[in-house]
């Protein structure tokens, strides 16, 4: 690591030297107002250095000495650079920044008309200096998701494009002094409604609408008969017409194929070196693209073939974005991004994976005994002894797990068992394999644990007379008619330990009857019916590519981080036992977690008639009017223009009506950590 440092050191010096880094970061600077076009500009550098892309969604082939970067939602990006002498097990030398800096973001629905004017509605991203974004000459930049046509084929493409409009177009204008004698003593403004820049008079607008001659413009936003397809738009009953037009300029469209966009506001004052000796540089955003930009070059300047020949370990550059948001997003250092490319770089070097998957073809396994693992453990270097170290049961249960599925005593219970064999059987035949004995059978799994009793009880309480006595009440017809239609549930509960008090985990006191009164009403689920519905038939998975899959989480009121909860590992152990059963390859997780797409589903809060200030005029859900998708600047909700636009597009297409919900900022929201920690996997 010092070589590395010291390497970086010298690069820099030398840079430095030449009068190369400040010229390099004024040009860095004011190439990129946003996050998006800062991963852009650093995508140009590294290309031009001789880094390759790679595709999280794809496998990746690496070689030592070789040097490659990826994106990750176009706003966060990882550059490595690996050593000749690298193998697996070797260290990363890692500099991290962010991409990201404070900002004003247009909110989903941006369209404000007061007073005459023209205003565009945003809301804070980060914790900025919101008073000096007063009077000055603003734009807007990010990205915008558009609708292309396939040549002349009747279908069409959807793509990413960057725009950045550069002469100045918005002004947040201060109160007239008059108006305010006060405000020289203190500023204060509410940033729900005073920090709305405005973008143009009513008036002026209405005179220079574009396509008003002639009708071209189309500003019903929900379907257009264009190549036959329906479609979702970004339309002037959300934005104004005057600001599509505007972006459909810049970018060579029609306002009509925009679909969604991730837009910010931007000042139009460029960063310069300054100061009576040029010592200073006068601009926005140095934290932390000032950083960004010097971990980059760092990286590029110390990573020639010449200067890999000795290395051992993986020299890396990560910038993330959403830092100034807490970095919990899918895109932010909070999440699992840095780790599983560094497992990804780890295993492409890694032999023992590599020849288990060699020797693994259906050829090589056809006169083999036994069976062939390889286990890869975490925290050998402190001890072993943790859950997933090599010290934890982890290896001993799957190999018991594995000899089970073979022992004889399973099979002889299986054969044993036929339906004419039963007919005479007045008891029941049982067989119990544990683990442990060698120990002496007092853990969990073993034979002096309750497993066997607690089964043996729930055996005999299926035919107990008050289990019987609620079947007997439970038929078709005696449901019917009790208090005209039943609504409720018929329940016995038969539990265990009341004489020592009921708090066991078999007990009164325990949370088993809530559990299953909870998984009972779940049953019952919009989202549950939903998945029985789409799945019911055969047909319908007949050319289903993917596993459809909902996820009913405990204890999302309290955090998430309980064993039930979102924030648990069960959704990922879940996934890797659903891929696992397909393929034996560890990498195919990566790429299912890649390939796939969810939605957090929670209730919003429709708008309640004596609150009305409760939310923001633009951003009303309203009762009957249709899926509520929610939009937070500072990523308390996972929601970007990508994941929206998909959820429109699929809404539109089977007709279901679909608003936005955006909070004031006055008003405070809760981190829903359920649809962040699952997130974080997928996007």
């Amino acid at each position: 690591m010092g070589q590395v440092l010291k390497g970086i050191a010298v690069a820099i010096g030398q840079s430095l030297a030449h009068g190369v880094v400040v010229p390099g970061l004024i040009e860095f600077l004011n190439a990129s107002p946003t996050a998006f076009h800062a991963v852009d500009e650093a995508k140009k550098r590294l290309v031009a250095a001789g880094y390759e892309q790679v595709l999280e969604r794809e496998d990746w082939i690496l070689e030592v000495g070789k040097k490659y970067f990826f994106t990750w939602n176009y706003s966060s990006i990882i550059a490595f650079a690996i050593g000749k002498k690298y193998v697996a097990g070797n260290g990363f030398h890692i500099i991290g920044a962010h991409t990201d800096s404070p900002c004003l973001k247009l909110k989903p629905v941006s369209k404000v008309t007061k007073g005459g004017y023209l205003e565009v509605g945003v809301q804070t991203h980060g914790g900025g200096l919101w008073r000096t974004w007063f009077d000055r000459d603003l734009t807007v930049a990010g990205r915008v998701i558009i609708r292309e046509a396939k040549n002349g084929s009747g279908s069409v493409s959807y793509s990413h494009r960057l725009v950045r409009i550069k002469e100045p177009i918005m002004r947040i204008p201060t109160l007239a002094i008059h108006l305010d004698r006060g405000y020289n003593d203190e500023f204060m403004f509410n940033t729900e409604n005073h920090l709305l820049p405005v973008l143009a008079t009513s008036i002026k607008a209405e005179i220079n609408k574009n396509g008003a001659a002639d009708g071209s413009g189309n500003s019903s936003g929900q379907t257009n008969g264009k190549n036959g397809n329906e479609r979702t738009t970004t339309n002037s009953s959300k934005h104004h017409s005057l600001l599509l037009q505007l972006l459909a300029n810049q970018i060579g469209c029609e306002p009509d194929d925009i679909c969604d966009f991730e837009l910010q506001a931007c000042d139009t004052q460029p960063s310069i070196i300054a100061g009576a000796r040029k010592e200073f540089i006068f601009s926005g955003r140095l934290d932390n693209l000032c950083m960004s930009f010097c971990s980059l070059m760092a990286l590029i300047a110390s990573s020639s073939e010449s200067s890999l020949e000795d290395e051992t370990g993986v020299r890396m550059v990560a910038l993330f974005d959403h830092e100034e948001a807490g970095s919990n997003s899918a895109q932010g250092a909070g999440s699992p991004l840095l780790i599983n490319d560094m497992s990804r770089i780890t295993n492409s070097f890694d032999p023992a994976s590599k020849a288990l998957i060699a020797s693994s073809s259906e050829s090589s396994l056809e006169d083999e005994t036994g069976v062939r693992v390889v286990a890869l453990f975490d925290h050998e270097e402190a001890g072993s002894n943790s859950a997933q170290g090599a010290g934890s049961p982890l290896l001993i249960n799957d190999m018991s797990r594995i000899t089970n599925s073979f022992d004889p005593a399973s099979k002889a219970l299986i054969a044993s068992s036929s339906e004419s064999s039963l007919e005479d059987e007045t008891g029941v035949r049982m067989v119990a394999l544990f683990d442990h004995e060698e120990a002496g059978s007092n853990s969990a799994q073993g034979a002096g644990s309750p497993l066997l009793i607690n089964d043996m009880s729930r055996i005999t309480n299926s035919f107990d007379p008050a289990s019987k006595a609620l079947i007997a009440s439970s038929s078709e017809s005696s449901l019917e008619d009790e208090d005209e239609d039943e609504t409720g549930v018929g329940m016995v509960a038969l539990f265990d330990h009341e004489e020592a008090g009921s708090n066991s985990a078999q007990g009164a006191g325990s949370p088993l009857l809530i559990n299953a009164m909870s998984r009972i009403t779940n049953s019952f689920d919009p989202a549950s019916k939903a998945l029985i519905d789409s799945t019911s038939s055969e047909s319908s998975l007949e050319d289903e590519t993917g596993v459809r899959l909902v996820a009913l989480f405990d204890h999302e009121e309290v955090g998430s981080n309980s064993a039930q909860g979102a924030g648990s590992p069960v959704m990922l152990d879940s996934l890797s036992r659903i891929t696992d059963s397909f393929g034996p390859d560890s990498k195919l997780l990566e790429k299912a977690i890649q390939r796939s797409f969810l939605v957090s589903a929670d209730m919003a809060h429709a708008l309640h008639p004596n609150y009305m200030d409760k939310h923001e005029d633009n951003h009303q859900p309203k009762m009957h009017g249709g899926l509520v998708i929610k939009h937070n600047a500072n990523q308390r909700y996972a929601t970007n223009a990508v994941t929206s636009f998909i959820f429109k597009e699929i809404a539109a297409k089977h007709n279901l009506p679909v608003q936005v919900q955006s909070k004031q900022h006055q008003v405070s929201v809760a981190l829903y950590k359920a649809p962040q920690k699952i997130l974080e996997l997928f996007f």
